[in-house]
């Protein structure tokens, strides 16, 4: 099964050049500013491993852009999940994860928050899951989100070419704080391929 890359869950500020370009016409001056980013390659490694059993607390949402994936992570990580570990007694057990199950605008995905225990009930849009313990292939990327999409490709076609398959759909898991660390190319997120 193929799956697609990553799609832009929280926004950095990425260091820009200023091109001046002839645009004919009646700009004045003959010329305007076109602003690129410039964008370094990112760094990562691919290894096969052993995933631990997880509890999970995870709301779907949906977003029409990756500005608004951002703003969505800002308020159901801290506010939704973080509230209702608060009041039910539950305690952080690792970062946050994600699972994209869309590349295109609409964007669905899940965001979720590790637990040490599931709890009995739960309210509102907040579901659990247990992921297994199992064997994984995981590549340790260290760049902007925006790029994650190199990453999925290179596990791939690691997953070809040692006969892996893949068993259950991948999620990322964020290692790395960009409210901490301002280069993007510090930030560690390890995207997880369980494989059988």
């Amino acid at each position: 099964m193929r799956y697609f890359p990553t799609i832009t869950p929280a926004i950095l500020f990425l260091p820009f050049i200023f091109i001046s370009v002839a645009a004919g016409g009646h700009w004045k001056n003959n010329s305007f500013t076109y602003i690129l980013p410039v964008l370094q390659e990112p760094k990562y490694t691919i290894e096969e491993t052993s995933t631990p059993a997880r509890n999970i607390l995870y709301v779907t949402d949906s977003a029409a852009s990756t500005a608004e994936i951002t703003k969505k992570f800002i308020h159901i990580i801290p506010v939704e999940l973080g509230g209702f570990m608060k009041k039910n007694g539950l305690k952080m057990a690792g970062v946050p994860i994600a699972w994209y199950h869309t590349a295109q605008p609409p964007f669905i995905f899940d965001v979720a928050a590790q637990v040490d225990k599931l709890p009995e009930n739960t309210e509102g849009r907040i579901q659990t899951k247990t992921l297994p313990a199992g064997k994984a292939v995981v590549v340790h990327f260290y760049g902007p989100y925006e790029l994650t999409s190199r990453a999925y490709t290179a596990a791939q076609k690691w997953m070809e070419d040692n006969h892996k398959t893949a068993d259950g759909a991948p999620y990322e898991v964020y290692l790395g704080d960009p409210g901490i660390e301002k280069d993007p190319y510090k930030i560690l997120t390890d995207i997880v391929f369980p494989v059988k």
